[in-house]
């Protein structure tokens, strides 16, 4: 079940593998994921899988998050799939996107670089783990 995978403080391996999954499962639709990430939102304590994409443009946000929610469903009850409650879309060209990349470029294969602790531009990521960003 989706709610079964506790999300908050603490960034666990099945949160890892289940944003992978996702990822994975989106690359194979058409809607182009620029750039995704966990990242820590200290504030609250909890844990957002962000997912960046020109679609959120083009088709907005309500519809990328349908799709997405379709994705999440696909997976296989063993994947532990996170639910749309944990994941945040945003255009490829928001703020935030655009400082990490100004940052760092992974390329546009899945890989899993932590981030700790890092000003980047005056900005404080404290904690995030990227998957791609393009």
């Amino acid at each position: 079940m989706a709610e079964d995978l506790l999300v908050g403080e603490q960034l666990t391996q099945d949160m890892i593998t289940a944003g992978e999954q996702v990822l994975e499962a989106l690359d194979k639709t058409r809607v182009q994921v620029k750039a995704a990430f966990w990242l820590l939102l200290a504030d609250q304590h909890t844990w957002r899988l962000v997912m960046a994409s020109p679609a959120v443009r083009t088709l907005g946000p309500r519809e990328v998050y349908r799709k997405v929610a379709a994705v999440i469903k696909r997976l296989p009850p063993s994947a532990q799939p996170i639910g749309i409650k944990d994941i945040t879309v945003l255009e490829d060209t928001h703020e935030l996107v655009q400082l990490i990349r100004s940052f760092i470029r992974t390329g546009p294969t899945i890989s899993k670089l932590r981030l700790s602790r890092n000003v980047v531009n005056g900005q404080l990521i404290e904690d995030a783990l990227l998957y791609r960003v393009t």
